[in-house]
Order: C-alpha cells, then sequence, then structure tokens
C-alpha cells in the first residue's frame, strides 16, 4: 500500500489505493520515493532508447524530458517556479511563504523553469548516447531522495499546516530505505565513480536544504520539488565530469 501511495502522490498513473490514507501512511510511503523515480527514469531512458533507434539524440531527450514532465503532471517543476518566486520575491520569511501559496507563476519562477529544462537538455546532449538512459534513471531516483532527506532532517515551515505538512512526520526509517536504493543502485552503475556521484549529490542537497531552511524556517512541498530538480541538475553535471574523464 504504501508503495502504490508513493506511486499515486508522485505520479499521474491511476492506481487505486484501498483503506483510509492519513498523514503517518503518507510519510512511510516516502520509504519508496527513490523506487518510484528510478521505476519513472528507468521508463523515460526506455522511450529514449526506443526513439534513438529512429530520431536524432536530441529528439529522443526532449521525448524523455516530456515524459517525465507529463507523467509526474510537472509536480516537481511546479515547486521549482513557485520557490524561485517566494525566494527570489526579496520579501520577509512570511512574504515569501503566501507568494510560493499563490497559484500563479511570476517573472523569476518561469525563469527557473525554462533553465533547468533547458540545462538538462544541454547536458544529456552532451552525454554519450550509451549513457543518456543511465543518466535519465539516476537523476530521477536520486532527485526524490533528497526529497526524502530534506524532509527527514527539516521542520515544515508553515506553522498553520498544508499540504506537505505530513511530512513532519519523516524519519529515519524514510531516510536509510531511499538511501539504501540510491547507494545500491549508483554503485552498481557507476562502481567506484559511484562515490563521487554520491558525495556530490549529499553534498548539493545538503547546502541547498540549509538555505532554504535559512530563508523560510524549513521545508515546505514545494521547496522539496525544487530541491528534486536542482539535484538532478547536479547529478547529470557529476555524471557527464565523469563520463568525460572515462570516455
Amino acid at each position: 500500500m504504501e508503495f502504490l501511495l508513493a506511486v499515486q502522490f508522485l505520479t499521474k498513473i491511476p492506481v487505486t489505493v484501498r483503506g483510509p490514507v492519513d498523514e503517518k501512511k503518507l510519510a512511510r510511503s516516502m520509504a519508496y520515493f527513490s523506487l518510484v523515480g528510478l521505476l519513472l527514469g528507468s521508463c523515460a531512458a526506455g522511450l529514449h532508447a526506443l526513439l534513438s533507434l529512429v530520431f536524432a539524440p536530441p529528439v529522443s531527450i526532449l521525448a524523455a524530458l516530456a515524459f517525465m514532465i507529463m507523467i509526474t503532471g510537472n509536480l516537481h517543476g511546479d515547486g521549482l517556479m513557485d520557490t524561485a518566486d517566494g525566494l527570489f520575491s526579496g520579501k520577509p520569511r512570511e512574504g515569501m511563504l503566501e507568494i510560493m501559496k499563490d497559484s500563479r507563476t511570476g517573472s523569476h519562477g518561469v525563469m527557473a523553469g525554462a533553465l533547468v529544462l533547458l540545462t538538462k537538455f544541454v547536458l544529456l546532449g552532451q552525454m554519450p548516447v550509451a549513457g543518456q538512459g543511465m543518466a535519465l534513471a539516476l537523476a530521477a531516483a536520486l532527485g526524490r531522495w533528497s526529497q526524502v532527506y530534506g524532509a527527514a532532517f527539516y521542520d515544515y515551515a508553515r506553522p498553520a499546516g498544508g499540504t506537505g505538512s505530513f511530512t513532519a512526520r519523516v524519519g529515519y526509517r524514510e531516510i536509510i530505505y531511499n538511501s539504501l536504493t540510491a547507494i545500491i543502485l549508483t554503485l552498481f552503475l557507476l562502481k567506484l565513480y559511484g562515490l563521487i556521484l554520491l558525495a556530490a549529490v549529499l553534498s548539493g542537497t545538503a547546502l541547498l536544504e540549509w538555505y532554504i531552511a535559512k530563508k523560510i524556517g524549513g521545508i515546505t512541498g514545494d521547496t522539496l520539488g525544487a530541491t528534486s530538480e536542482c539535484i538532478e541538475v547536479l547529478t547529470l553535471v557529476t555524471l557527464l565530469a565523469i563520463f568525460t574523464k572515462t570516455c
């Protein structure tokens, strides 16, 4: 049930979860976020491989990125844009949180979303074609790992609660499950070079979550989505450096 909850929460895949769902079950479902990310990234990699038989690499990359946006309902991209609007607004903490609740997207959000998507496209395009599928899978899994890190180690920023307030119940169980998934996957695919990627992702996540918490006093659902998008980019940057060194 918890795995299906994670699928339901992170994607637009129509799954049925039987029984009542409360905050505790939602929090426990985060134990499977990295696994769901891996499955989504693997599907994107499969689509990329299939289209590569017919189309040039840029077309396959764009299709894979578009698939990830559609299958997730742009959940994390929306969080990125809302977070950018809030953090770069120049407002005090309460003003930032209020802006992030607004369903409308401002210029900072539009620019952040466009830059992240373009950066992913460029980075994947600079990698060897054989490594692009692996990069899609790793980025999706590690990006979602970063969400669990933020939920496990930082308080929810809105005193009155909100849609992401269940993250207050996320703890060591969820971070351990996700970390095991991330470590095993990364080392299996990259061997010892995986240690470089894991160190980069851990450092980047820790710094980004610390910065966000310093600005708004904790995390929200939007900031977790923003962190996921940023860590996907960091994963691709690190992988490109690894591929450049080893090829």
